[in-house]
């Protein structure tokens, strides 16, 4: 990362307060905030729609805040785009995380998030559904995704890791989803191999929305 592109999120975070939502003892940016406008300049934009905080990932939080998992677990977080699910995985339950995305672009960003929260145990990677192994599941206790099912071609991909993440002893899978075709698709396929199930799960702040949530457990 060039000198000039480093995250500068202490010294800047009070100046932008405006330009930050506050979730949930987090600290994530929007996408105006001064920073995210200098990456922009600096860097190729992200290509797979990680351009913003997604509403379904406070979804998601919420219901992990209701349903948590072990402290200290090591998680794998798929899609994790500007790494908020990650940062708030690491702080609320102590999780090592692994926090993956098909665009290498995003890592300043997640570097950025991190840096907001003081946030060390969460580590970028860039890697496809496809490119994550049997080898890289190992340890895993959780893997979570969000909105990471939005195309069609996305379907199979996600399906097949969740098989290699159930054979590599993953014990909790949750993706949630605001519903889009492909995703329930997946829904379809994970019914017909596992023990699964979706629901819905609503949040009233600091949006008022419903998404759905597909969960596969050991």
């Amino acid at each position: 990362m060039p000198a000039n592109a480093k995250p500068r999120a202490k010294q800047k975070a009070s100046d932008s307060d405006k330009h930050l939502y506050k979730l949930h003892g987090l600290l994530l940016p929007k996408a105006q905030h001064k920073e995210i406008r200098r990456f922009k300049r600096l860097y190729d934009e992200p290509s797979l729609h990680g351009t913003k905080v997604w509403r379904t990932s406070a979804v998601l939080m919420d219901y992990l805040l209701q349903n948590p998992i072990k402290k200290g677990a090591k998680v794998l977080e798929i899609g994790c785009g500007w790494g908020g699910l990650s940062c708030f995985m690491a702080t609320q339950f102590n999780a090592k995380v692994i926090a993956t995305d098909a665009d290498k672009a995003l890592a300043p960003y997640v570097e950025f998030v991190k840096q907001l929260n003081d946030v060390k145990r969460v580590t970028f990677q860039a890697k496809r559904f496809e490119k994550i192994t049997k080898k890289d599941l190992q340890g895993v206790h959780t893997l979570i995704g969000s909105e990471i099912c939005f195309w069609d071609e996305m379907t199979k991909p996600l399906f097949n890791l969740i098989k290699r993440a159930r054979a590599a002893g993953v014990k909790r899978i949750l993706i949630a989803d605001p519903g889009r075709t492909p995703f329930l698709k997946l829904v379809d396929l994970c019914d017909e191999k596992f023990e699964c199930d979706m629901f819905g799960h609503s949040i009233k702040k600091p949006w008022k929305t419903e998404k759905f949530i597909l969960s596969v457990e050991s």
